[in-house]
């Protein structure tokens, strides 16, 4: 059983993108990984730890965390750090495997908009 997660925000300078469905099972840790100002190489390290992913497939998930807010990179630092947003969509993934009891593997992170 898929469980989807829809995280709506408010529309915001975001360019016209479309925006997969995303894999609880990388999300989670990259959120967990920017929490403490992370440089691309320590998320790597961190993230290849637990589960196999390309560079790419992590720059990916990168790109669309940075774009919808949930993730902010310092160019000067190189730097990633966890938003507001990214603390909420942590939020609702540990609310979805505790109360729901849903496997990690199971979620799917959807984006939509509000105005």
């Amino acid at each position: 059983m898929i469980i989807e997660i829809s995280f709506i925000q408010k529309k915001k300078n975001i360019k016209n993108i479309e925006w997969p469905e995303l894999q609880g099972a990388i999300i989670e840790p990259l959120l967990t990984s920017c929490l403490k100002k992370s440089s691309f190489n320590d998320i790597v390290y961190s993230i290849q730890k637990i589960m196999q992913i390309s560079f790419r497939d992590l720059k990916r998930y990168l790109f669309y965390l940075i774009e919808y807010g949930l993730v902010s990179y310092d160019g000067q630092n190189q730097k990633f750090t966890i938003e507001d947003g990214g603390f909420d969509l942590l939020d609702m993934i540990n609310e979805e495997k505790i109360q729901e009891r849903t496997d990690i593997n199971d979620i799917t992170i959807t984006f939509e908009y509000s105005n």
